[in-house]
């Protein structure tokens, strides 16, 4: 009795599962069986805890602090010798030689009731001129290239390769206030000049990119459409300003840690692919100058000049994956090592240089 009973319950399982199975087969051809069904027949509960975005544009990152060493700081650099120019002659002394006291109506060539010294001719000569110093903090990132699209000066708009080199502005005072001695003002003695902080100062940057292999200089562009790709790619956190808009920017000290550092851009195109040692000549960081005779006589005005020295083993193929370097590369060989620092111009290796141009 108990083997027929077994035998009758396992033929009804047998027919029980085989039912199941047809039906099954006809829910899946007709698309509801497993999940497969119509999406929009089907209510699916939020999950929570998610947040899922509405929208599969990317969202703008935040920005991030840089590590130590990501920034070259160069320091102002302030001095004494800065704050004269001279001895030389003024221009009127050249020009107007009429003003010599001269005979036959001044014997001697000299006046009759005053020294020589006290003409205006000879007041004009040998004159040292003096001016307060200031100058600016300069900090910088390696320069990087981008591809974006520049539009031209006859309107067409093409993908190029953009170089650009970010950099930071900070206005730490110390500078130099030319003073005479009060005790011998008449006889124009001067003293160590006093150390001082304008209320703030104007940043009217030229970037010259220097190949050194042909000689060619390139002024830096303003771009104004390629900088925001370059903001979201470096996430600096501050708005980065061109050079037209740095140079409407009044730059306020960052003393006693409050920072008022203001980040700007310099950018260029066009740039020969084969360079592979180039300078890069920042202007304005100072308003030191000085002045120099040509072979003529002429007189120079030279502003004092930020030089940088970048290299970049590339060549004209994939120009955006060629990493670009800080300074002059190191040889074993000496003879390779003068061959590079001729391209320079130096004598050693140096990242960048203060110069006269």
């Amino acid at each position: 009795m108990s083997k027929y009973l077994c035998g009758r319950s396992f033929g009804w399982l047998l027919l029980i599962g085989s039912a199941i199975f047809s039906l099954g087969n006809l829910l899946c051809g007709s698309g509801l069986a497993f999940g497969q069904g119509n999406p929009t027949a089907v209510a699916i509960p939020p999950l929570k805890g998610l947040n899922v975005p509405a929208s599969s544009d990317p969202q703008p990152l935040s920005p991030r602090e840089l590590a130590p060493g990501v920034l070259t700081i160069v320091a102002p650099d302030q001095n004494a010798e800065d704050t004269a120019i001279g001895p030389l002659d003024l221009d009127y002394v050249k020009k107007h030689p009429e003003l010599v006291w001269a005979g036959p109506d001044f014997e001697g060539g000299s006046p009759n009731f005053a020294s020589p010294s006290e003409t205006l001719i000879e007041m004009g000569r040998g004159v040292t001129l003096r001016h307060p110093v200031w100058a600016l903090e300069f900090s910088f990132k390696p320069i990087r290239t981008i591809e974006a699209a520049v539009t031209g000066k006859n309107g067409v708009t093409q993908k190029k390769l953009v170089w650009y080199l970010i950099y930071r502005l900070r206005y730490v005072g110390g500078d130099l206030q030319p003073e005479m001695d009060e005790n011998q003002k008449e006889a124009m003695v001067p003293k160590a000049p006093q150390q001082v902080v304008f209320k703030s100062v104007r940043f009217l940057p030229r970037f010259i990119m220097i190949n050194t292999q042909t000689g060619t200089e390139q002024d830096s562009r303003i771009l104004s459409s390629v900088v925001p790709a370059i903001a979201q790619r470096e996430r600096i956190g501050k708005p980065i300003l061109d050079t037209f808009q740095m140079a409407r920017r009044e730059i306020l000290p960052s003393l006693d840690d409050e920072d008022r550092s203001v980040w700007g851009i310099a950018t260029w195109t066009d740039v020969d692919p084969r360079t592979d040692f180039f300078i890069v000549q920042v202007k304005g960081l100072t308003n030191a100058y000085r002045l120099k005779l040509d072979d003529q006589g002429n007189r120079i005005f030279q502003r004092k000049t930020l030089q940088i020295h970048f290299w970049r083993p590339g060549d004209t193929i994939a120009e955006s994956e060629d990493r670009i370097r800080l300074g002059v590369p190191a040889f074993i060989d000496n003879s390779t090592q003068i061959h590079i620092l001729k391209q320079f111009g130096l004598e050693k290796r140096l990242d960048y240089q203060w110069i006269y141009r």
